[in-house]
This record gives C-alpha cells, sequence and structure tokens, in this order.
C-alpha cells in the first residue's frame, strides 16, 4: 500500500506563503526626514520566535531591534468538502525512444487545511498599525496564489490555493512594569490555506495496439 515518494507539497506552501508578506516597509519621520525600513520576516516556532526576541530586545535596543514579523505552521486538518472521487486519475503521455509511448498516471489529490500563524512585533501603535494595514486589503477574506505542484512533472500542471484570513488579534506585551519603556505591541493574524496532497504516481500497464474478436451467431448454431 505505502511507497516512498515526496512532492514537497507542504514545503512550497510555505515558500509561497512567506512570499506574500517578505517584501513589507515602514516608514519613521525623525525632524522631518522620513526613515524607510524593511520588516525582517522569519519561519520559526512562535515561542521560539518569542525566545529569541527577548534574548535581542533591552531597553537600548528594543527600537532597533522591532519591528520583526514571524510565521508558522499552527495545524493540518482534512477538508471533507472538497473532497472528490478517489478513483479519478490525472494522465500523463510520454514518448521514448523508437517513438514508444508510455503513460503515468496519478488518483485525485486529497484535500487538507492548513492552518498559518502570522505574528507581528513592533514598539509602537503606528508601526503595528502601518504592517497590518499593507495586509489587510488584499484579503476579502481570501488571497489566492497559484503553485506548479509538478507531481507529474508537468510545467503546465497549475493549482489554485486560496489563503483566508480568519482573524487579527492586538495583544500588548509588557517585560518587568506596565511601563512604555518595557511595552511590546503583538498582532497575531491567523490564516487557512485551502491545499492539496497528491499520492504516488504510477507507470500504467502496456497499451492495448490489437484485439481480436470472435463473433458467434449463436441461432445458427
Amino acid at each position: 500500500m505505502f511507497s516512498t515518494f515526496y512532492h514537497a507539497t507542504t514545503r512550497k506552501l510555505v515558500t509561497a506563503f512567506g512570499t506574500l508578506f517578505n517584501n513589507i516597509y515602514i516608514e519613521r519621520t525623525d525632524e522631518g526626514v522620513t526613515k524607510k525600513i524593511k520588516v525582517p520576516l522569519i519561519y520559526s516556532p512562535k515561542e521560539k520566535f518569542i525566545h529569541r526576541l527577548n534574548l535581542d530586545i533591552d531597553k537600548t535596543m528594543i527600537q532597533t531591534v522591532l519591528p520583526r514579523m514571524g510565521f508558522s505552521i499552527a495545524g493540518i486538518s482534512y477538508d471533507a468538502e472538497r473532497k472528490k472521487n478517489s478513483l479519478n486519475k490525472r494522465w500523463k503521455q510520454e514518448i521514448g525512444t523508437n517513438d514508444e509511448v508510455t503513460f503515468q498516471y496519478r488518483y485525485e489529490d486529497v484535500p487538507y487545511n492548513i492552518d498559518f500563524e502570522l505574528y507581528i512585533y513592533t514598539r509602537n501603535i503606528d508601526d503595528g498599525l502601518q504592517i497590518v494595514e499593507q495586509i489587510l486589503p488584499f484579503f476579502v477574506p481570501d488571497f489566492t496564489i497559484t503553485i506548479k505542484p509538478k507531481v507529474l512533472d508537468n510545467s503546465l500542471e497549475k493549482v489554485d490555493i486560496p489563503i483566508i484570513l480568519n482573524q487579527v488579534i492586538p495583544n500588548e506585551v509588557y517585560n518587568e512594569s506596565f511601563s512604555e519603556d518595557t511595552r511590546v505591541l503583538n498582532w497575531d493574524l491567523q490564516f487557512t490555506a485551502k491545499t492539496n496532497f497528491y499520492g504516488p504516481v504510477r507507470n500504467s500497464s502496456s497499451i492495448i495496439k490489437d484485439v481480436k474478436v470472435n463473433f458467434f451467431d449463436f441461432d445458427e448454431v
């Protein structure tokens, strides 16, 4: 039943999801001079991200360390509403040496929802609002990306994956005391990507080129 195969489906989706948020900038104006700052983005579990942030942040460096963004997979669940007939097949034709025609196929893909969490940490309210405002207008409530799964090694094979923004949760984190100097603002954005997973690719049996059929008239026997 089980065989070794790997289509890098989750890896491709994680890369595509991160690409949506890896070009976000904020602007700060100081004494009439506007400075444009790119917000760093990393893939990391939230606990590890916060731990690393706490190591870097102190009262003298907090302004230079923040803002920061991170994201990670929060969960994977089966989506029965998008399930298709499991016996459906997708085919690929290959022409080899001596014009020999062979076929490869795979069974219908299986729908799953992958939950992502994007977390934003900023020093002040305006930085956080700038980042969130650059994200929200594109999700109504979903944004569709296109990925080439290349399961059958076919560059023309494409799949559209809707990414739904489920919730935006603002929060304030204080270190040591409830003062402005120790406050870190946090925004948690929760997403769901409606993707598919693909089974192994199989080779079809030999093509039937000749068929012999014998007909009998049973009324004359």
